[in-house]
């Protein structure tokens, strides 16, 4: 069994994440869980290279070998830590930055979201060609609003923005439906990763049924004595 992620290595990864040396590519533990959370619920496997890179970016910058091994020791397991979690299907303990209702906290929820999309993105194939287009926009809207991608979206094509006590509806819909959002991605997708089972398209044949080639003989003195 992995060793459980505790809250001291959140801190130490946090740390490390927070040095200079990182960069802006880097993501903080809010939006890693972000993306940790859309790679455990992926249709498909995403190796851990590549989702390791999207996390920490091209050049992370590791002082030593040493260092490399740990830090990569404690991204598996807060990937670990986030499947039990959603394999569980009841409960997510969000990492989040900033006291309840704070900009802070807002900002904070927004690169948690802003996180999973990214994984999301990481996908092959993506989740577009496996999905409709009506369930991918239920599975991913609350994603879209919180990240602020949605209000980017309509600056980018020119549209009218909504008015700001709209938005405040809308964002805390998407919020009060985020964890069930992030549970019932990943109860989607599992459940279609599981194998239809093996059907016949015909009624097994006895040993001392007639042989079905229409010989006349018993099926364990024809071809019964091929199986």
């Amino acid at each position: 069994m992995p060793a459980a992620f505790t809250e001291a290595d959140l801190d130490r990864l946090e740390s490390w994440l927070l040095e200079p040396e990182r960069g802006e590519d880097a993501l903080l533990p809010d939006g890693l869980q972000g993306l940790l959370c859309a790679v455990v619920s992926a249709p498909s496997p995403i190796p851990e290279s590549t989702w390791i890179s999207a996390a920490l970016g091209a050049d992370p910058h590791f002082a030593s070998d040493a260092q490399r091994a740990e830090i990569g020791t404690l991204l598996l397991a807060f990937r670990d830590d986030v499947a039990a979690q959603l394999n569980g299907g009841e409960h997510l303990d969000v990492v989040l930055y900033g006291d309840e209702g704070s900009e802070d906290q807002e900002a904070s929820l927004a690169s948690w979201c802003e996180g999973y999309l990214i994984g999301v993105g990481l996908c092959e194939p993506p989740w577009h060609e496996q999905a409709s287009d009506e369930e991918l926009d239920e599975m991913l809207m609350p994603f879209v609003i919180l990240s602020g991608r949605a209000r980017e979206a309509a600056a980018e094509s020119g549209e009218a923005w909504i008015d700001p006590a709209e938005e405040r509806r809308m964002i805390g819909e998407a919020r009060d439906a985020l964890i069930d959002a992030i549970l019932d991605n990943r109860a989607y997708w599992f459940e279609r990763s599981i194998p239809d089972p093996i059907r016949r398209e015909a009624p097994k044949v006895g040993r001392n049924d007639a042989c079905p080639c229409g010989s006349g003989k018993k099926y364990k003195h024809c071809h019964g004595r091929e199986a």
